[in-house]
């Protein structure tokens, strides 16, 4: 464990992100669409160390079509408690086609929560999974 004594920010490593993003369900993908960063909260699972979730057609399909690139992000806050973690998933997203991939992925369960038929699972495939810890003020545990 990596902690800056001066703020308390803990380093989370690969494994201890790739822990808290298999024990959430819902997150943040943030692209750029028409030069213009845009946020969307999705549901989504984890599958073989890819972030997966499920899309209609629409803006955001159309713009991993055009711009795979994205930016991924969970988090836990503890407003009160002053403190929480945040995991951020960099990487590259794509709509699935593989029939075999798609069975797999069916498998999961993933259901979404917005209304629609929600048919095309996207992938995201990470090249950077990084994660911070914020500790209360002067308890580095």
């Amino acid at each position: 464990m990596i902690t800056d004594p001066r703020t308390w920010l803990e380093i989370l490593g690969t494994e201890a992100c790739w822990s808290l993003l298999e024990r959430t369900s819902v997150g943040r993908l943030a692209v750029v669409t028409d030069n213009h960063p845009q946020i969307f909260p999705v549901n989504f699972a984890t599958h073989d160390r890819t972030i997966v979730f499920r899309t209609e057609v629409g803006s955001k399909l159309a713009t991993l079509d055009g711009n795979p690139h994205v930016c991924f992000e969970i988090d836990e806050l503890d407003v009160a408690g002053k403190h929480g973690w945040s995991v951020l998933v960099q990487g590259q997203a794509a709509a699935v086609r593989s029939p075999a991939e798609l069975q797999d992925l069916h498998a999961l369960g993933l259901e979404f929560w917005a209304v629609g038929d929600k048919p095309t699972f996207v992938r995201i495939t990470p090249t950077i999974v990084s994660g911070r810890r914020i500790h209360p003020r002067g308890d580095p545990t």
